[in-house]
């Protein structure tokens, strides 16, 4: 016999003599509990479970999509403060050419979508601006700053690519004894 054949006999009788002082202590316990009745319960809960094995697999993950949300991270879009702004103005379009400008007319811009950002410089997207698109896609970004009177800047141009939405779940998955 090997060290390692060994080495697993000894832990193999350790786990053994274990298992007879916790089934020894639980029976000094429910001394009404007869230990025949013990052990059907047991191989019956075994066998109901290796026979659902898959159904409790399928029914847990559906348990779970119910209750919990999927992760997706959020987007930070920052700039850096101007002094002689009151306020600024995000905008954002799936097409470049609109924040270029020659096409660009502030909020009048057809296709673009804008939001007034007043006391700070940066916005958490969807968290701050639900009205966000939400398709997956490159989107561009432009950021104006605005004074006291309405005056507005030129945009600062920023790109990145945008998904708010997860992946699904795996739809099938288990545990196996090897």
């Amino acid at each position: 016999m090997t060290q390692d054949e060994n080495g697993f006999l000894d832990v193999k009788q350790k786990v053994r003599e274990e298992m007879h002082r916790v089934w020894k202590d639980f029976f000094d316990k429910n001394p009404d509990m007869k230990e025949e009745d013990v052990w059907r319960w047991v191989e019956e809960r075994l066998r109901s479970k290796q026979n659902s094995k898959g159904q409790d697999t399928e029914a847990y993950a559906l348990r779970r999509r119910e209750k919990i949300a999927p992760r997706v991270l959020k987007r930070r879009i920052w700039w850096e403060s101007v002094p002689e702004a009151s306020s600024y103005r995000v905008y954002v379009s799936k097409d470049r050419t609109l924040l270029e400008p020659d096409r660009f007319s502030w909020e009048t811009t057809p296709g673009i979508i804008s939001k007034l950002v007043i006391g700070k410089t940066d916005l958490v997207i969807p968290d701050e601006w639900p009205e966000f698109p939400t398709e997956p896609g490159t989107y561009h970004i432009g950021i104006t700053s605005r004074d006291d009177l309405g005056n507005q800047s030129d945009p600062l141009l920023l790109s990145g690519l945008f998904k708010f939405l997860a992946p699904s779940a795996p739809l099938r998955g288990g545990i196996e004894y090897l």
